[in-house]
């Protein structure tokens, strides 16, 4: 698909040579012109078809008032004014947009949305928002517009800046498809004609990891397939909030205290750690492992047969599959393994073999290949390019190194091959759950044989340079509170 999208893609610039003389010689001005009448034909359509969903987005709107206060919106981007309609009564509105030509369309919906206060019109990009006080607003809107501005992590600085603390950013963006679908292909085929449609618009950004990086207090973030044509199809919405001062330093500091006192209540099994009397529970944690991954599977079953069920669209063409699981522990993943597959298997503990032995006898559908007991970091004997597919559930959690264990894993998979995983994740901080995580976690490292629950595990994995990434968070049902956040997909060299 790589191929063909390049070759699309040259065809329909070379259909759009004449618009890039047009814009190199400064004619495309004169659209910024005719864009306003345009996208106030298309916003109509557009809020019909997304009426629900930004009824929802900005429902809790509300909830960042200050006390005996209006609420006092900043909107990037305004346009026509069509979020107007969905902002409560009384509020006051600032309204910026680098193109001075949609005042007339704006002051069209000034009249008809007269439940709002309507401050001023500030004619200026998102990056530079100069006019505007520091800490000055409660809410920041921002909808269709990160797609068009030329530097998105300046632009959420200054959301940062004019920010009150305890406010919030709200967004709802068309982003890039899924690459496994048709809609990702016309996506970059079409970018060079829809840049100049939709005035510097571009459909294949990837604009939630600029809000994951850009370090908000609190992210909710929901991706969606929004009603509409398939170049932007594609959607990401909701809010990201900026810390209460006082309320972020104090939940910091019981946070902090709450470890610290768990990490003095583990002290005993920290000193047996440290006089190496580790090694003894690495005989027992075998034992513990096989017996906690049956009730693990039993309410992870569906979860698990949604991911492996495509195993088989990687195998060879003469139907082989060569599969290596990194830490396969005791074999609770054979059971989704294709008929006939070639598993090789790896783990740094020893001791779980007698286990894993169990699991191959029960799952006799399979060819098992070698039992290789090294750590996901340091497979060198392994060759290159040498299996189809590489799994890995609940296995980056404990790791030292999740980036040199994404490295090894691309090294030996062949091009085409994929990477699976399931792993549990670090909560959204604004949980309780995020909150048992970070207190806990010194007491759980221990029992879980070095297991880590804040790792952001999915930015490593974005990080690691596979050709596709199909990742989803999940919460996973019924499981500890500690480990209930999971992300699950695979990824494909």
């Amino acid at each position: 698909m790589s191929l063909a999208i390049r070759f699309w893609t040259l065809v329909v610039n070379v259909l759009c040579i004449p618009m890039h003389i047009i814009k190199a010689v400064g004619l495309y001005e004169g659209y910024k012109r005719v864009f306003p009448f345009c996208l106030q034909r298309i916003s109509v359509t557009y809020n019909k078809k997304m009426h629900e969903r930004k009824s929802e987005l900005f429902r809790s709107l509300s909830e960042f008032i200050k006390p005996g206060g209006k609420l006092t919106i900043l909107e990037i981007g305004c346009g026509t004014g069509t979020n107007f309609e969905f902002y409560p009564p009384g509020s006051k509105v600032i309204c910026t947009d680098p193109n001075p030509h949609f005042q007339k369309y704006l002051d069209k919906s000034m009249k008809q949305n007269d439940h709002l206060n309507y401050d001023r019109f500030v004619v200026s990009s998102g990056e530079d928002m100069a006019s505007v006080g520091d800490e000055s607003v409660d809410v920041v809107v921002c909808t269709l517009v990160l797609c068009t501005v030329r530097d998105i992590p300046q632009t959420l600085r200054e959301v940062h800046r004019i920010l009150r603390p305890g406010g919030a950013f709200f967004f709802l963006e068309h982003v890039v498809a899924d690459p496994s679908t048709w809609s990702y292909f016309f996506q970059h085929v079409l970018q060079p004609a829809w840049y100049y449609f939709g005035d510097g618009c571009e459909a294949t950004r990837e604009t939630w990891k600029y809000l994951e990086a850009v370090g908000f207090s609190e992210l909710k973030l929901r991706h969606i397939e929004a009603p509409l044509i398939f170049i932007i199809k594609s959607h990401i919405v909701g809010y990201a909030g900026t810390s209460k001062v006082f309320q972020g330093k104090m939940q910091s500091c019981l946070m902090k205290f709450c470890r610290l006192v768990c990490l003095a209540m583990s002290t005993p099994l920290y000193l047996l750690h440290f006089i190496g009397l580790r090694g003894m529970y690495k005989r027992v944690f075998p034992f513990l492992a096989y017996n906690i991954t049956f009730s693990y599977n039993d309410k992870i079953h569906k979860l698990k047969r949604d991911l492996f069920r495509n195993l088989g669209r990687f195998a060879n063409a003469d139907g082989t599959l060569r599969l290596l699981e990194i830490g396969c522990g005791s074999g609770a993943n054979f059971r989704y393994y294709p008929f006939g597959c070639t598993v090789i298997c790896t783990d740094p503990n020893p001791h779980m073999e007698p286990y894993l032995r169990m699991s191959m006898e029960a799952n006799k559908h399979l060819t098992y290949d070698e039992i290789l007991v090294l750590s996901g970091e340091d497979m060198r004997e392994v060759q290159d390019e040498s299996v189809d597919v590489v799994v890995c559930t609940l296995v980056l959690c404990s790791v030292n190194n999740v980036g040199k264990v994404l490295q090894e894993a691309r090294r030996i998979l062949r091009n085409g091959g994929a990477l699976y995983f399931l792993e549990h994740v670090v909560s959204d901080p604004s949980t309780w759950t995020y909150f048992c995580q970070y207190v806990f976690e010194p007491l759980w490292y221990l029992i879980g044989d070095g297991c880590l629950v804040t790792r952001a595990t999915w930015k490593d994995l974005e990080a690691a340079g596979f050709a596709e990434l199909h990742l989803k968070h999940i919460e996973a049902p019924e499981v500890s509170l500690m480990i209930r956040p999971h992300i699950m997909g695979y990824s494909v060299k």
